[in-house]
């Protein structure tokens, strides 16, 4: 009977960090509208750092947030680090808003949120 348990238990946190992506690059929801000249904008970009709730695995939660950052039009560069619960991204500002950023996050599944975000200088 633990075993089965114990089985159950793993399934259900398994299971939690596994979510599909889209292979394509899709714009936030949350953003002003993005045009296919967004890589010919001269914007200097912004690097902004986040803290993210929620992340229960680095292979699955972290990864997950990780890849649907790199696929938005607009991040130059994100990286998530399921130890610190911080992320990093780099992003065109014409393009995205940090709000529309904390936006993709909380897209990617319902457990994880943004405690606090701040842009780096």
């Amino acid at each position: 009977m633990k075993n089965c348990i114990a089985l159950f238990v793993l399934a259900i946190l398994f299971s939690s960090c596994n979510s599909s992506t889209p292979e394509t690059k899709t714009p936030p929801s949350q953003v002003e509208k993005v045009t296919n000249t967004l890589q010919e904008t001269t914007a200097e970009a912004v690097v902004m750092e986040m803290t993210i709730e929620g992340m229960v695995c680095a292979m699955g939660c972290a990864a997950v947030i990780e890849k649907k950052l790199n696929k938005t039009l607009g991040v130059t560069k994100a990286t998530v680090d399921f130890a610190s619960k911080k992320a990093v991204v780099e992003f065109n500002p014409d393009a995205l808003t940090s709000t529309g950023i904390v936006g993709i996050v909380k897209s990617v599944g319902e457990a994880y949120s943004v405690s606090t975000f701040s842009i780096l200088e």
